[in-house]
């Protein structure tokens, strides 16, 4: 239970955090998304089931200050999220380097899945946000993937099995 109550403290804070400060730490209107990076990295290093509620309750939480398609973010944050975990599964969790070279490539990657989407709808993107955004990402994964890693290994984190 303990769990559940600090992962939803932090995707909270992280949301709060994404709405409210980050957007003034932005360089020329490009800024990271802080709820993303959490989720991509929480998803890597469990690499299992969790990471698709990861990724829909964030998605969620993203979705309600995306203007252009309400679900958009709920969908490709899922599909990301489970990719990761699924890359996840293949890592050495405890190095940095891969992990955020990953959390680059799936920002990137779902940067262009919004694009497609919204493009088919009918929506005028820019997809260089798309690079610029992956980019940001990846120095914030720098530095939060250890913290998550670390959050990851604590006794009341990790799910214990018992018959």
């Amino acid at each position: 239970m303990k769990k559940y109550i600090v992962l939803a403290v932090i995707i909270l804070l992280l949301q709060i955090l994404d709405n409210c400060v980050v957007p003034f730490i932005g360089i020329n209107g490009y800024s990271p998304s802080l709820l993303f990076v959490f989720a991509l990295s929480y998803s890597i290093v469990n690499g299992d089931w969790s990471c698709l509620w990861i990724g829909l309750i964030t998605g969620f939480l993203q979705d309600i200050n995306f203007f252009n398609g309400f679900g958009v973010n709920l969908f490709t944050n899922v599909l990301i999220c489970f990719a990761a975990g699924i890359v996840g599964k293949n890592l050495f969790k405890e190095k940095i380097f891969i992990p955020t070279i990953s959390i680059f490539v799936m920002t990137f990657v779902k940067g262009l899945l919004i694009f497609v989407i919204l493009y088919m709808c009918g929506e005028n993107t820019n997809v260089n946000i798309s690079f610029y955004n992956a980019l940001y990402n990846f120095v914030v994964s720098i530095f939060m993937y250890k913290a998550v890693y670390k959050l990851c290994q604590k006794d009341y984190m990790i799910k214990k099995w018992g018959f």
